[in-house]
């Protein structure tokens, strides 16, 4: 996975305004492919990922909004992001996705990717 510098500082940028107004998600991450580019955070299992290949993909991990390798699956800040950037880009697979590192808004420390993501995005 290469960073790029453009989805490190989005990704920043992001986590450093949720910060200022309180609000600390576990995670926030940047994904992008060419010139677009979309934040996301990690959040409750929302009714919905709009992509049919990375809905597939998940899948193949186990029940969506379950715990596996730990975490619920599809509730991750990349799942988010990639599934904007997927819904926008449908000839995008997920592996085709590059993304800045994790960072935790909290203390803006760079966190690991999860297994899940690891194994969904290639990581």
């Amino acid at each position: 996975m290469a960073i790029h510098t453009s989805l490190e500082n989005k990704a920043y940028k992001y986590a450093l305004c949720l910060q200022m107004r309180g609000y600390h998600p576990a995670a926030v991450i940047a994904a992008g492919k060419s010139h677009y580019k979309n934040v996301g955070r990690s959040r409750p299992p929302s009714p919905h990922i709009f992509s049919d290949k990375l809905r597939m993909q998940l899948s193949l991990l186990g029940e969506m909004y379950t715990i596996v390798n730990g975490n619920y699956l599809g509730c991750c800040a990349e799942v988010n992001a990639a599934d904007q950037l997927m819904t926008k880009l449908r000839y995008l697979n997920p592996k085709d996705i590059n993304f800045s590192n994790t960072r935790r808004p909290r203390t803006m420390q760079i966190i690991p990717p999860c297994q899940n993501c690891k194994s969904t995005f290639l990581l």
